[in-house]
């Protein structure tokens, strides 16, 4: 009998996160994991990580804290530093919250854990599967973003750039590996389509030493729309079920607003409620 998977993808998307973190506590608190498959992309990645650890007592303290810091700085783009603090905000954030792979690891028999990183030369997706080497510096690395950090992702020496450069919403890789129903978590309203925006033509002009990561940002609004396709026309032997916020978050990527951020958590919440009480009805 064929092994039909199913599998929870988390989109990025920053501080939008927050609405994440709401369905995923949500579905820690309702003791909801059917998942055999776990993808996340940026942010998306910590959002599982804390889903694995069955945590939720402090996760929107977590998104909060990164508001709060002093990691954002647009003056540095002058100088040749991190406009974000990228590195250093996983690093105290590691220290303040202390996360434990060694509960992951027992969550995870029989289970995948993919972090989904763009290659700096190549600018094609690389799937890295939580157990093999080091797991911060994959977590870091897949939410690495062109421009805006500039201390380097290094995994196995070479440098890694944000995974939603390349694969953005890997519904497609979720498929390939068996997964025949596919939760996917968005931070984007289901309506929402990718055009590009002046940071991709900025980070493109400024990416030159890498010109296939260059053409993948001027890309990028193309490879995004061909994965929401995917999803709203998936194969016939695949359910694709999109949790989304029923309009545009009021939290950006780099939002600090305490309130905003608490808000879309808690609709978070509230979208992940209708969802579970609707496979109990």
């Amino acid at each position: 009998m064929e092994n039909k998977k199913t599998a929870l993808i988390v989109e990025g998307g920053g501080q939008r996160g927050v609405f994440s973190f709401g369905i995923t506590d949500t579905f820690i608190n309702r003791n909801y994991d059917p998942f055999d498959i776990y993808m996340g992309v940026s942010n998306g990645v910590a959002v599982l990580c804390w889903y694995l650890i069955r945590e939720t007592d402090n996760n929107l303290e977590k998104m909060l804290y990164a508001a709060k810091g002093d990691y954002l700085s647009y003056k540095n783009i002058f100088i040749g530093k991190d406009i974000i603090k990228f590195h250093q905000m996983y690093e105290d954030g590691e220290k303040m919250f202390k996360p434990s792979m060694e509960k992951i690891k027992n969550n995870l028999k029989g289970k995948d854990y993919i972090a989904v990183v763009t290659d700096a030369i190549e600018a094609n997706a690389e799937y890295y599967s939580f157990g093999d080497g080091e797991w911060m510096p994959k977590m870091i690395a897949s939410g690495t973003l062109p421009i805006l950090v500039r201390t380097p992702s290094l995994i196995d020496g070479r440098r890694k750039f944000d995974g939603g450069v390349a694969d953005p919403l890997p519904v497609e890789k979720a498929y390939e590996m068996g997964a025949k129903k596919i939760i996917v978590i968005r931070t984007y309203e289901k309506k929402f389509r990718r055009k590009l925006k002046i940071e991709n033509y900025i980070g493109a002009l400024l990416s030159r030493e890498y010109p296939k990561l260059r053409k993948a940002l001027l890309m990028h609004d193309k490879t995004y729309n061909r994965a929401v396709d995917f999803i709203n026309n998936p194969p016939s032997d695949c359910e694709i079920v999109q949790l989304c916020p029923p309009e545009k978050l009021k939290s950006k990527r780099d939002s600090k607003n305490i309130e905003i951020l608490k808000a879309d958590y808690n609709l978070g919440k509230k979208v992940a409620k209708v969802y579970l009480d609707g496979l109990e009805n």
